[in-house]
């Protein structure tokens, strides 16, 4: 999937649910929590600067944030990670099994396709003829579920997402990073977050800072049930369950466009608060 792909679901698609996981899906640099982090921190705390640190071969936290103050923190960056989703997308990308991309036989059009299962073999081997069959009925994405080819298709093969791509050239069939499934809802983001900071890999480095703040930013791929939590609702007026080496804790997400973050921040002495970042205006935080 490359950028042209991702201007041709934005026409297509009106939801931002349906955004990619795009750390997880390869397109993005694996180092952009750490990028994400920096910019958005600065953005949000006036004066600040965060020191990356090079050297981190003995377990050390990512960034020393400097204060206008002069005063220094510890800030640890890290990205939440599913392992059920991490399988799913190794199985997709498996160059030896097919790869994402099936060159259609049946197929008029090119189609992108959303999996609700692992079952991807199953998935390249079966989905050409009922995507041909849906051409002929004049459906050209679902859900809605409307005929009974849809119907079936969706329940042998667990397709949970599935659109006519508008290219040039020979059609093909494109399957794209899965969508989680399940309730959302504010305590999804908030939990998530939490998770990562109970992390013993996380708990170490930032415990081991001689600094009376110690931050974990956690940021949330895009496609992610928490993404979705984070960037559609408001946080809980609670405070986070976080471990004793921890001080305060970040979630991060993209926005509706590319130059917007969400973010929520709590911390032992403070609830969750929520606010939207736009580096489009220079570092000037945007107020819910």
């Amino acid at each position: 999937m490359n950028g042209e792909l991702l201007a041709r679901l934005d026409n297509d698609w009106e939801s931002p649910c349906f955004l990619p996981s795009l750390l997880d899906w390869g397109i993005i640099s694996v180092d952009i929590p750490e990028s994400v982090t920096k910019r958005v921190l600065e953005a949000i705390i006036p004066g600040a600067n965060l020191e990356y640190q090079s050297e981190q071969s003995n377990g050390q936290y990512d960034f020393k944030l400097h204060y206008s103050d002069g005063t220094v923190a510890a800030v640890e960056a890290t990205a939440a990670r599913n392992e059920t989703y991490m399988r799913m997308l190794a199985r997709i990308c498996d160059e030896r099994k097919g790869g994402r991309i099936i060159q259609a036989q049946y197929c008029r059009k090119s189609w992108l396709i959303i999996p609700a299962t692992d079952e991807i073999m199953k998935i390249r081997q079966s989905v050409d003829p009922y995507l041909a069959k849906l051409e002929e009925e004049g459906i050209g994405s679902f859900p809605p579920v409307r005929t009974p080819t849809a119907r079936q298709m969706c329940r042998d093969l667990r397709i949970a997402f599935g659109s006519v791509l508008h290219t040039d050239g020979k059609p093909t069939i494109e399957i794209g990073p899965p969508i989680g499934a399940g309730a959302v809802g504010s305590r999804r983001a908030v939990e998530t977050g939490e998770t990562e900071a109970w992390k013993e890999d996380n708990r170490k480095k930032l415990g081991a800072a001689n600094t009376a703040e110690r931050h974990l930013v956690v940021y949330m791929p895009a496609g992610s049930l928490a993404w979705s939590a984070l960037t559609n609702f408001e946080p809980p007026a609670t405070s986070p369950n976080i471990p004793e080496e921890i001080t305060d804790l970040w979630l991060i997400g993209q926005g509706e466009k590319l130059d917007e973050f969400v973010v929520w921040h709590a911390g032992i002495k403070e609830t969750w608060m929520s606010t939207r970042v736009s580096m489009r205006t220079g570092k000037v935080p945007v107020s819910e």
